[in-house]
């Protein structure tokens, strides 16, 4: 079929298929139908994405052959800003239903992608590359179009796709390319379009960064294709016992058990690979963790009754990350929660204050705080803590919270 036909097909497929209400409800079944395999794929690849790409407030994320735009959707509900681009301006007007608004929605092809050079700092593909004609070209673009430190995450149909029933019937009546995503050909393909490292992902689902490179992932092949005999003579002291097939049980149950693990999971692998392009080498991101020392300095213990109490803090940062302090999601704030005299709970969120700049892994600041005095409540406690606005409490990372009781006098 011609490169133009196939895309045309792409363009006409909502319409020809009828497909509406499917596309609309993705990654759910419409009502009165039940969840198909299809569907806890789209599931799992959307949070196999999520944990690898990690994507943070500050990122700008290009849903690329976005459909319906269900990725975006949920990338958006999950705190993230996205741009979906699709050749279907079907797709698109669903996807603008979907997010309320066309906002960020682009109509466009992945081979010549209308954005300018380093205009997002990542991007993801989940089940649509197979469907582009000219792989090299769409990878090149893909990589342009990426800032220099950004990475792209493929979720694709591997091995057989092309020749899967549904596959076959979709090409019949309706035109649309159904090509399969090869795992050492798709690597090679995006290192020759310029990206410095790519990463397998063969176990995404359950450790997300445990990665291959290609190299590895041929050794992977080898190791599954080889047999007992020829692995026999590769080993010193155990090689007689692995020739016979003994001690299975025990001095071999590893190698067995190993062996048995790789070769069930590489056809599953190459059915549906998950790959990483990355346009500078890729180093696995630390896990962030916020934590804080907290300082009272000179707290009073008693105030008049009704008045406030005024407090200095000293907080230093003991974690790894930045307390960012732009009125945004991830903001860093000191809180303040009201408790009883035993320590229970009575307003989490009594106060906030704001920092008085950003501070960086080790810097410090100190804050002149002024709180409120609680209503009916002659002795209380105050729990000083540091909040990341939408994430989380620092307490509930590990970081050491700091409580002040304190007394009304009249």
């Amino acid at each position: 079929m011609a490169v133009h036909d196939s895309k045309q097909s792409e363009k006409d497929y909502l319409r020809r298929s009828a497909g509406g209400e499917w596309e609309a409800l993705k990654p759910f079944p419409p009502p009165g139908q039940l969840a198909t395999e299809a569907h806890a794929q789209y599931l799992l690849d959307f949070a196999a994405m999520l944990r690898i790409l990690t994507p943070t407030a500050s990122d700008l994320v290009l849903d690329l052959g976005a459909g319906s735009c269900w990725v975006s959707d949920w990338l958006r509900r999950c705190g993230v800003r996205t741009v979906a681009l699709d050749i279907s301006w079907d797709m698109l007007q669903l996807g603008a239903t979907r997010l309320a608004g066309a906002r960020g929605l682009v109509v466009g092809d992945m081979e010549e992608l209308p954005f300018a050079d380093g205009s997002f700092s990542k991007a993801c593909c989940l089940n649509a590359f197979h469907h582009i004609p000219d792989t090299a070209k769409a990878l090149r673009e893909i990589r342009r179009v990426l800032t220099p430190d950004g990475v792209v995450l493929f979720s694709e149909p591997g091995a057989g796709h092309a020749n899967h029933p549904t596959s076959v019937a979709a090409t019949r009546n309706y035109g649309v390319l159904e090509k399969e995503i090869l795992i050492d050909e798709f690597m090679d393909a995006c290192l020759a379009a310029g990206f410095v490292d790519v990463r397998l992902h063969p176990i995404a689902h359950i450790i997300p960064l445990f990665e291959l490179q290609q190299p590895q992932w041929r050794d992977w092949r080898k190791f599954t294709a080889s047999q007992r005999p020829f692995r026999a003579l590769e080993k010193i002291g155990r090689g007689l016992l692995e020739a016979v097939g003994l001690a299975k049980k025990n001095l071999l149950f590893e190698e067995a058990f190993a062996i048995r693990l790789l070769r069930e999971m590489q056809p599953v692998i190459e059915q549906h690979p998950v790959v990483t392009a990355h346009r500078t080498p890729f180093v696995k991101p630390t896990l962030s963790s916020d934590g804080a020392k907290i300082e009272l300095l000179n707290p009073p213990s008693s105030v008049p009754a009704h008045r406030g109490i005024a407090l200095r803090v000293r907080l230093t940062n003991i974690g790894n990350t930045r307390w960012d302090t732009a009125p945004t999601a991830g903001q860093v704030r000191l809180g303040v929660q009201l408790l009883t005299s035993d320590g229970t709970v009575i307003t989490r969120d009594y106060s906030r204050h704001e920092l008085p700049a950003p501070i960086d892994q080790g810097g410090r600041c100190e804050l002149a705080l002024q709180i409120p005095p609680p209503p009916d409540v002659t002795e209380y406690q105050l729990k000083i803590d540091l909040v990341r606005e939408g994430v989380s409490w620092f307490e509930l990372g590990g970081s050491e919270v700091v409580t002040h009781r304190v007394r009304q006098v009249r």
